[in-house]
């Protein structure tokens, strides 16, 4: 394997920068990912129990604890609980926002690398037919060894190029699919959890209407 790199020629060098830098990106995003997964069905249940019981500082102290993506957003969001479901509406989109745009770090360089390797290895290829014809053109065809080294690293580079490339397109479009599962999560609690403060909301509603009926029997 060590000799298929020297006989790539100096275009090697940045194909394996390339590749390392990438195999870093990659390992990063999916230890990201880990890192923001939650059980969401559990812990949307535990907050909306709270929400429903009115206990607002118990539901931000449970969103608090979580560590995944979803907490921070559902944290955001019973802040600004006490302020109205427009407010609430408002602070999970600008906390998903930032949350989504911190999962896609490293994907739009994931992407250039998938198209920079394989441009970098045909350049190898034209660098190293260069190499073959003049070879040729100096020696004639009696000198075959000269002209099969330029056709060798031609061909070495235009497969490292590739190398790289495919496997970083495959992570691409996993992370792309898994930040797309976050994103429906997402909306799926959102709507969830909006759908708890409103019926609360509705709860409190009728419980002051109850109270203002109540009063103005008591005053007749």
């Amino acid at each position: 394997m060590l000799d298929y790199f020297f006989k790539g020629g100096f275009t090697m060098y940045p194909l394996l920068a390339l590749s390392i830098a990438s195999l870093a990106v990659i390992v990063e995003r999916v230890l990201a990912l880990r890192r923001a997964s939650t059980d969401t069905e559990a812990f949307m249940a535990e907050v909306a129990r709270a929400i429903e019981a009115e206990q607002y500082e118990q539901a931000l102290e449970t969103a608090q604890k979580g560590t995944g993506v979803m907490a921070r957003i559902l944290a955001a969001g019973i802040e600004k609980a006490r302020k109205g479901k427009a407010e609430v509406e408002k602070a999970i989109e600008g906390r998903g926002n930032i949350e989504i745009g911190k999962l896609e770090r490293g994907i739009p360089f994931l992407k250039a690398v998938t198209q920079t390797a394989p441009l970098l290895g045909f350049y190898g290829t034209v660098s190293g037919m260069i190499k073959a014809f003049e070879s040729m053109g100096l020696r004639g065809l009696a000198d075959t060894s000269s002209m099969a080294l330029g056709i060798s690293e031609a061909l070495i580079t235009t497969a490292a190029g590739l190398v790289i490339a495919i496997p970083v397109a495959f992570a691409v479009s996993l992370f792309v699919g898994r930040i797309g599962r976050f994103v429906q999560d997402l909306q799926e609690i959102s709507m969830r959890f909006l759908a708890a403060l409103e019926e609360v909301e509705e709860k409190q509603a009728r419980r002051l209407a109850r109270d203002e009926i109540g009063g103005d029997y008591l005053e007749v």
